[in-house]
């Protein structure tokens, strides 16, 4: 499908235009805010060509999609664009989990302008360093505003981007950035004479806040709060006057007075904190943050260390924690997936694995967890350990980057400590064990029988190409019920995907026992982390999907047991899965489980046998003819 094909079905999965709050993507994702997480359809987002994955995480669902993720947002900003607001808003989750959503939602947007300015610096020093450049020339003070600029006045980036997220006025809320920057507080601050300045009884300390983040996006939150009471006193003909200004008068003072300094209190904390600790116990923070960075990554917490990561830059012109340890994680990702592209001999995975690790280079590392390392597993396991050692060296020499970009390796300019010293020489020799950890480690832990061919299409209807089971062409084959109770026609399953055959032709059966067992003899080819889905491949080429009951995704694997794994060569009868019917329905789902073949259109015709509602047992009763 193209990219608007996937942007609809992805809204559709969702619960429509109207189940949507708000949406942005970063460099490999897909994020929203929705209304009612119930609505969405996990699984069948997660089978969609050209979705890595999907997940929820820190308080936002967010889709996978890699490289297009571009592309594939315009459309989806497009569809979104022509619905109607409800005024509804997002249930609330736990507060960590809100935390984590605003600062993702805040600086997710404004990356670009962040990254690029950081890595124009990181080459200035490179030509600085090897007297190409001098840093007293005309030339490097007009690059040096062109690079800084974006960080000098990141207030008023976060200030924009947040009033995006809060949902408020985003001139009022560049105002307030511009306040926060105004002369009068920069100059006073340096000059160190004037401590604060008397306002209608409130004292107005003298602080420079260039370069910092908490102080503005605590000012847009409160900002959203006045503007939206303020509309509610300020009569509708009145309010495009004084509610930008009630809204300024009142919001400004507490941000000057109050709310701005304790920002920058919160920021030096966080910045001592997490600097102490890589002081005190160097190399084990590194070991602990550069093996785990891909699991902070997956999970998104690594948008909750922003904060403390432009603290550290502001006060010290350096980070030595989030940006250091993504480096040496993503490195050895990427050498975890070349390891794969060397190891495989399945063409399709070579081809994967080889896509995935250019980007993994350059720090985009998404399309090499979901499609290569995490599903393979062991790989996954060898980049951590890559990661650890390298993060062992950052925290043991004290490894600094001195500009923010993508931890990539053409980020490896901003490690070139301006004063001089082996802070590059270190980082080389970080990154590079790092990357020759996880190749090495990953072809000598990596079996070629775990590896799973990956299909273009949908893993719900893959390709049968030369490599598949042969497909006898010449007999009608039969295949029997796995499961026991009352036969049903697909045009009766209560979810229209099925119901529609748009997976493949198939019937559904509602169970009066709780076992799921083999239909015929083959391979497992798809399992689902909550179990209530399992699919195969007959030694005749048939794929048949078992899904067990309608949206019982939302159980998350309650009342559920897989007794087999994907790569697992199964035999007729041999128990897959095992359910319970009760909790099922006393969780008002319905027992509806189709059973599809999913390649219909490589046969001539797929038949159902049984009549409606009629009885059927496992491992006996024909349910499906396949005609080739």
């Amino acid at each position: 499908m193209n990219n608007k094909q996937l942007a609809e079905q992805i809204i559709n999965f969702m619960g429509g235009k109207q189940n949507i709050s708000q949406s942005w993507h970063c460099i490999t994702r897909l994020r929203f805010n929705v209304i009612d997480a119930k609505k969405i359809k996990l699984e069948e987002i997660k089978m969609l060509n050209g979705v890595l994955g999907a997940q929820f995480q820190g308080g936002q669902f967010q889709v996978i999609i890699g490289h297009e993720v571009t592309n594939v947002y315009a459309e989806i900003d497009t569809l979104l664009g022509e619905r109607e607001e409800t005024g509804e808003t997002p249930a609330s989750g736990n507060i960590i989990d809100r935390i984590f959503d605003v600062i993702s939602g805040i600086f997710t947007p404004i990356l670009a302008a962040i990254t690029g300015s950081g890595l124009l610096k990181g080459l200035m020093a490179i030509l600085v360093t090897f007297n190409l450049l001098s840093d007293q020339s005309s030339t490097y003070q007009v690059l040096n505003a062109i690079a800084d600029s974006a960080f000098y006045f990141l207030p008023f980036l976060v200030g924009f981007s947040a009033a995006n997220k809060f949902k408020t006025n985003p001139s009022l809320a560049v105002a307030l950035a511009g306040i926060l920057l105004y002369p009068t507080f920069i100059n006073n601050a340096a000059a160190g004479e004037i401590s604060s300045l008397k306002f209608i009884g409130l004292s107005i300390p003298m602080n420079n806040y260039a370069s910092t983040v908490i102080p503005i996006i605590l000012g847009v939150w409160l900002l959203s709060y006045v503007e939206k009471y303020t509309k509610k006193i300020i009569p509708k003909s009145l309010s495009i006057i004084f509610v930008p200004l009630i809204s300024l008068l009142v919001t400004a003072p507490i941000l000057l007075a109050f709310i701005a300094p304790l920002g920058v209190t919160i920021g030096s904390y966080l910045e001592i904190v997490f600097t102490t600790l890589f002081k005190v116990a160097g190399p084990f923070a590194g070991a602990l943050m550069g093996g785990l960075m891909p699991l902070i990554v997956i999970t998104g917490m690594h948008y909750a260390f922003f904060p403390s990561t432009f603290a550290s830059f502001e006060k010290f012109g350096f980070d030595i924690m989030l940006l250091p340890m993504n480096l040496v994680a993503n490195l050895a990702q990427a050498g975890a997936t070349l390891g794969v592209f060397i190891k495989t001999k399945d063409e399709k995975m070579k081809q994967l694995a080889i896509s995935s690790f250019i980007p993994a280079l350059f720090g985009i590392t998404e399309p090499a967890i979901y499609g290569v390392t995490m599903k393979l597993k062991k790989p996954f396991y060898a980049s951590m350990i890559g990661g650890a050692v390298g993060g062992v060296i950052f925290g043991s020499f004290a490894v600094k980057t001195f500009s923010f970009t993508v931890p990539g390796i053409l980020a490896l300019p901003t490690y070139v400590n301006p004063t001089g010293g082996n802070n590059f020489l270190f980082a080389l020799v970080g990154i590079a064990l790092s990357f020759m950890l996880g190749l090495i480690l990953t072809i000598i832990l990596l079996k070629e029988k775990q590896v799973e061919s990956i299909e273009e299409r949908d893993p719900i209807m893959p390709d049968i190409d030369e490599k598949s089971p042969t497909i006898n062409k010449k007999m009608p084959i039969h295949l029997v019920s796995p499961l026991t109770g009352h036969a049903k026609v697909l045009s009766e399953c209560p979810d229209e995907t099925f119901a529609s055959e748009i997976v493949g032709k198939g019937i559904g059966i509602i169970p009066t026992v709780g076992n799921v067992t083999a239909p015929f003899s083959g391979v497992v080819t798809m399992t689902t982390p909550t179990n209530h889905a399992i699919g195969l491949i007959s030694d005749d080429g048939i794929e048949l999907l078992i899904h067990i009951g309608i949206d019982t995704v939302s159980l998350n694997g309650e009342g559920f047991e897989r007794f087999a794994t994907e790569g697992d060569v199964v035999k007729v009868g041999e128990k897959l899965l095992e359910f319970d019917m009760n909790k099922i329905k006393e969780s008002g789902l319905s027992l509806y489980s189709p059973i599809i073949v999913t390649n219909t259109p490589n046969f001539l015709e797929v038949l159902p046998l049984s009549n409606d509602d009629e009885s059927v047992e496992a491992q006996h009763s024909q349910i499906i003819t396949v005609i080739n």
